[in-house]
């Protein structure tokens, strides 16, 4: 019988020996422990594992660059664990190469399941953490529009616009800048019709969130 390698990536020894004793009743999984980065990319390079279970948060900087570096050493399915990650943090190990996610409360029966669905094939992933993903996902396109719709305005815009978040009216602005207030107004009209936005306090409130991210 063909046995399946899992390497199991985590700073805590009570998940890896809980891996260890659940996948050892089992005979077609054969179980490598690491502790931290320098272990599992050792042990990827001396045998390349066909599954890397990997902890978000792995010393010594986390489990989406271990999941990136490991790319590099070895073509082996890469699943990231651990408790209630935010979706962002998820999406982001599967950008890095990640294969998807295990909710470190999963039952032992779930465990071995989900294992045996990625040597078929299968991406485990919650269902409420796909859609959290897909809202993430819509969340980052909308941000990435916004940026290059702020992208359109002048430096001159984008001065008046930051005054204009800053509560001064049109003519301190006028008088801040050196121009006159219906100079103002056609910077501003510019601004709403760049932004697509319908008002001043739309576009301040774009500014406010653009600047968030």
């Amino acid at each position: 019988m063909t046995r399946t390698r899992v390497l199991v990536a985590d700073a805590l020894a009570l998940f890896r020996s809980g891996i260890q004793a659940v996948l050892g009743r089992e005979r077609d999984f054969e179980v490598v422990e690491a502790s931290g980065l320098e272990q599992l990319l050792r042990a990827a390079e001396e045998r390349c594992p066909d599954i890397a279970l990997i902890d978000l948060d792995l010393p010594p900087r986390g489990g989406i660059s271990a999941v990136a570096q490991l790319s590099e050493h070895c073509s082996c399915c890469a699943i990231v664990w651990s408790f209630d990650p935010s979706a962002e943090a998820v999406l982001e190990a599967v950008r890095a190469g990640a294969d998807g996610y295990i909710d470190k409360r999963i039952s032992s029966e779930g465990l071995v399941r989900s294992l045996r669905g990625v040597t078929r094939g299968e991406a485990p992933l919650a269902r409420d953490l796909t859609s959290r993903m897909i809202d993430a996902l819509h969340g980052l396109d909308l941000r990435e529009r916004a940026r290059e719709r702020a992208k359109s305005l002048s430096a001159r815009e984008r001065q008046v616009l930051e005054l204009v978040a800053l509560g001064a009216q049109n003519k301190q602005i006028a008088n801040e800048l050196l121009i006159s207030e219906f100079t103002v107004k056609r910077h501003m009209q510019n601004i709403l019709h760049k932004l697509e936005l319908p008002s001043r306090g739309a576009a301040v409130a774009f500014l406010g969130k653009l600047e968030a991210v």
